[in-house]
């Protein structure tokens, strides 16, 4: 926190008193984890469906361009597909479990 400060600190010049403003800094009773998962989108597919569906049969998006496709090609070396099972891989090399809005609740209950 004191680098980032520092950092915003010498980035600008202030010349009077009235150009500081303060910095608010929220404490959250509840890990940011929890604030971060909302229910799944009206569409009713997953999060992950994209990449899912990639990773089974390798099909696009309808009406996905060039970026997109190449973009999603790119997401999915990330991932490892085990049956039906989606996992990301993480830095460490560790996999994580790929679960939608619901399930992801359970866990952090």
């Amino acid at each position: 926190m004191a680098d980032a400060l520092a950092t915003l600190a010498s980035l600008i010049k202030v010349n009077k008193q009235e150009d500081v403003k303060p910095i608010q800094i929220s404490i959250c009773k509840a890990p940011a984890y929890c604030y971060n998962i909302e229910e799944e989108k009206k569409d009713d597919h997953l999060w992950y469906h994209d990449i899912l569906r990639y990773m089974k049969s390798r099909e696009y998006p309808d009406q996905a361009t060039e970026n997109d496709k190449r973009t999603l090609r790119r997401l999915a070396n990330d991932y490892v597909l085990d049956g039906e099972i989606l996992y990301k891989r993480g830095k460490d090399q560790v996999l994580l479990r790929c679960v939608d809005a619901v399930e992801a609740k359970k866990i952090l209950e």
